[in-house]
């Protein structure tokens, strides 16, 4: 039996989702033949985001759950604190930890520029709204 996602017609529809700063993610249904523009993607959201909000600008989810997001954070300074350790006790070398670490920061940035893009929005839309 095949699945369907959302690009499979169902009855003349697709499944769509709604993003926007007051609707982070919400699923809709769509004619088949429509036009798919914001605040509407057809992309799914990851099943593991908890609070999922879509990245205009990258065209891809993230997360938004405040949670979730720190517990990364002590995740990844643990690996750090893990290789540091190795490299004192001489297993790991340098270059290879500066490696990991530079890893670590660029998925750290582009949370963080995901998630301030997200907040810029938040605030002037409700600066706009207090006119």
């Amino acid at each position: 039996m095949e699945s369907k996602t959302e690009s499979t017609p169902t009855k003349g529809f697709v499944q769509v989702y709604k993003s926007t700063d007051s609707v982070p993610c919400e699923p809709w249904f769509a004619p088949a033949d429509a036009e798919v523009a914001y605040p509407f993607t057809t992309d799914e959201p990851d099943g593991s985001l908890k609070m999922p909000k879509y990245d205009w600008a990258n065209r891809r989810w993230f997360e938004t759950d405040s949670a979730t997001t720190g517990q990364a954070l002590v995740s990844i300074n643990q690996t750090v604190q893990d290789l540091s350790k190795k490299v004192a006790d001489g297993q790991v070398s340098q270059e290879a930890i500066n490696q990991q670490i530079g890893s670590l920061a660029s998925i750290l940035s582009a949370a963080a520029v995901a998630q301030d893009a997200g907040s810029d929005k938040s605030e002037k839309a409700e600066e706009g709204g207090n006119k």
